[in-house]
């Protein structure tokens, strides 16, 4: 069974965690370190980030959990190891999603991060030459007219929400389509889709 620790003073604890994760651990410190497979550390200061390095080089899955998301922050956690980075106040059904889009070998920001990079990102690519992914173009026909549409939103850095008022269908279908979308065509997280969206075209 995926064991999950939350590393968090006692005083800034959310009960999501647990909603999440019923058998997670939650302590101040890294007491149960041993028997984690994902380590959620909440940052506060230069020490935390100082601690996901030293979690990562024992080979953990580390998410930092920030009290408020900013870019510069999230780049530190990201070049200390962690593989995400999300507010600690994350509603369990996020936090689930966190957990597989990392299980899965991806790497989860926060909603207005993502959509900062895929911003910039959709800005650099139409500039920049685009090699294909495993050395072969991507094959955007196996996608179904509907999965397309969805992807190729998303790819173009629009929400879930905004998708899903464009193709005037719900939020719940946006998923469903954009997890096909990302298993056709065997990707991570968003901006693994700009990349191989990029190039397909």
């Amino acid at each position: 069974m995926t064991q999950h620790l939350f590393i968090a003073p006692a005083d800034i604890q959310s009960p999501r965690w647990q909603q999440a994760f019923p058998s997670a651990f939650i302590a101040p410190d890294i007491a149960h370190i041993a028997d984690a497979d994902y380590v959620w550390v909440l940052l506060r200061d230069e020490s935390d980030i100082a601690q996901l390095q030293a979690l990562s080089e024992k080979g953990k899955k580390i998410i930092a959990m920030t009290l408020i998301e900013n870019a510069q922050q999230a780049r530190q956690a990201l070049e200390a190891g962690a593989s995400g980075y999300v507010h600690y106040l994350a509603v369990p059904q996020v936090l689930e999603q966190v957990a597989q889009v990392i299980a899965n070998g991806g790497m989860w920001l926060g909603a207005d991060l993502m959509r900062q990079i895929v911003l910039a990102t959709t800005r650099i690519l139409p500039t920049a030459p685009v090699k294909p992914v495993n050395g072969t173009k991507v094959d955007l026909s196996q996608l179904t007219s509907r999965e397309l549409a969805v992807a190729e939103l998303v790819a173009a850095g629009k929400t879930n929400k905004e998708v899903a008022r464009e193709l005037d269908i719900t939020e719940r279908t946006v998923k469903a389509h954009l997890g096909s979308a990302f298993d056709k065509l065997k990707v991570r997280d968003r901006l693994h889709l700009v990349l191989v969206m990029a190039a397909g075209s």
